[in-house]
């Protein structure tokens, strides 16, 4: 052997020995060639490339199983590629890092709640059933809610148009959403404008796109679990100029595990559901449960009672139960309506209650007999746009109301509860809300409140108090073509689910799931 490749090796050989024996440094650079500061125990330097984590789907990171060392774990990081986004493990859960906040880049968010509310709607999906538990009675089980269901991992992304209904300036449409809870894609856009300039009355804006995570539905979603007094929620601000200052539209959305309706059944054996409370409530009213609402001690009319709408028109303005009404007299009046049958922006009767001291009390032309401009399907498939309820909802027909009762046939119920053919037992409740609680066969609590409500009278406009019995539209009309159908309650306990009146009148809506 090369005596002098010999020695060089054994001079290598010591110099590992001697590099194993000591003890190895903790603090280690990779990519070049320096010292790492004081406070890191490890640093990547690199101008070609980054840090890559661990790619885990949901059902991936949720086999790791964590819980059974939830403190050790903690402080575990991976990138989660169903939601795109770093989660880590912290006090016994995941915890992603796109947690999205309200943004300033087209209003300051310190100003957004002072600004006054403006016209117009937006439509679009507001009630979101993940549908995974079974939730009894409260909520319904999840084969009952297997039709209505939101499956986020098939359809994550729903659209939202605002409609301009104001008279004069619209301009400048921008939106902010809110996303507290965090149920929204990181790659959300926040804020942005969809109307840089002017928006025409009773036009719509481009649509407003969410894109929610696609796990909601799966094991370990924030969702799973949440009824209706806890949903998570995101607010869709609608932001316009109205030519002297900044006003707002404001759409709150609710994500749950719980029937986003309140079921009851029928005369032919099935289930209907119900909007937990009656169009134009209070949000404080909007997650209670029936018995909640019936007990409802912060009551004022407006609360609970909700809307007056008369039949066939849309969310004008006119609904208000502070609206200002107008005679329109009693002889018919030639009106231009618009592509949806409905009052046109600019007349003098658009936005407000109409009454008449004569004719059929039709707003819709109010016929005296020498002209017919009534129009019954202003709240059918007809005009979609016309229908006053939120996206997935509808107005009930006749035969609807009285499938949860006793058909067209008149009862009384009292204090003591009447169980109708449907299987539903109405049962009277005069304090502090009047009203009748709707309990299902089988059912250990009731599931739907039907309160009094008033209604706005067609001859003279006067808004009457709840205490005058409970009134409800359906979309049906009579076989006369000139009242339409509404289920009413009396003070005297008294149901009448096949009752009909003037079109004129203001009557309260219950929308029923689509």
């Amino acid at each position: 052997m090369n005596l002098k490749l010999s020695i060089v090796n054994y001079q290598l050989s010591i110099l590992l020995l001697l590099f194993f024996a000591l003890p190895i440094k903790a603090q280690v650079t990779i990519g070049a060639q320096k010292v790492p500061h004081s406070y890191s125990v490890l640093e990547l330097e690199s101008t070609k490339g980054g840090f890559r984590l661990p790619m885990l789907n949901s059902s991936e990171r949720d086999a790791l199983n964590l819980t059974a060392d939830s403190t050790e774990a903690s402080g575990l990081v991976i990138f989660n590629t169903d939601i795109d986004c770093v989660e880590f493990w912290s006090d016994g859960k995941w915890i992603d890092l796109c947690a999205n906040v309200l943004p300033s880049a087209n209003i300051n968010p310190a100003t957004l709640a002072n600004l006054s509310s403006g016209s117009g709607y937006l439509s679009g999906r507001i009630f979101f059933d993940i549908g995974v538990t079974d939730g009894g009675t409260a909520c319904g089980t999840a084969a009952e809610r297997e039709a209505n269901k939101a499956d986020f991992s098939t359809t994550s992304a729903y659209s939202y148009i605002f409609t301009a209904s104001a008279m004069g300036t619209v301009q400048n449409v921008r939106y902010v959403i809110q996303d507290s809870e965090n149920v929204l894609q990181v790659s959300q856009s926040l804020s942005g404008t969809l109307v840089p300039g002017i928006l025409a009355s009773n036009t719509s804006a481009p649509a407003l796109v969410l894109n929610f995570k696609p796990d909601l539905n799966l094991p370990g979603s924030p969702i799973i679990g949440l009824t209706r007094s806890n949903a998570a929620h995101v607010i869709i601000n609608i932001i316009y100029n109205n030519g002297s200052t900044d006003v707002k539209i404001v759409t709150t959305l609710s994500i749950q595990d719980c029937s986003c309706g309140c079921p009851v059944k029928t005369t032919a054996g099935g289930w209907l559901t119900f909007m937990c409370y009656n169009l134009g409530a209070a949000a404080a009213v909007q997650s209670l449960t029936p018995d909640q609402q019936a007990s409802y001690s912060n009551f004022n009319i407006a609360d609970e009672y909700g809307d007056t709408y008369e039949w066939g028109r849309v969310a004008d303005g006119h609904q208000s139960r502070s609206a200002v009404a107008v005679d329109g007299g009693s002889a018919p009046r030639d009106i231009s309506y618009d592509s949806n049958s409905q009052i046109p922006v600019g007349d003098i009767w658009y936005g407000v209650p109409v009454y008449f001291s004569g004719g059929i009390v039709d707003w819709h032309g109010n016929d005296n007999g020498t002209k017919v401009y009534r129009n019954d399907n202003l709240w059918d498939d007809t005009y979609p746009a016309n229908n006053p309820c939120p996206e997935g909802w509808r107005v009930p027909t006749a035969i609807e109301w009285q499938s949860i009762a006793d058909g067209t046939t008149e009862f009384t119920a009292t204090s003591a509860g009447y169980t109708c053919s449907s299987g539903n037992t109405w049962k009277w409740t005069s304090s502090p809300i009047p009203g009748y609680l709707i309990t299902p066969l089988g059912s250990s609590a009731p599931t739907l409140f039907l309160p009094v409500t008033g209604y706005r009278d067609c001859n003279n406009g006067t808004v009457l108090s709840g205490g005058a019995g409970g009134y409800y539209w359906s979309s049906s009309v009579g076989s006369n073509g000139t009242p339409a159908y509404a289920l009413v309650f009396n003070s005297v306990n008294i149901v009448k689910p096949s009752a009909n009146y003037p079109r004129a009148i203001g009557f309260s809506v219950r929308c029923v799931a689509k």
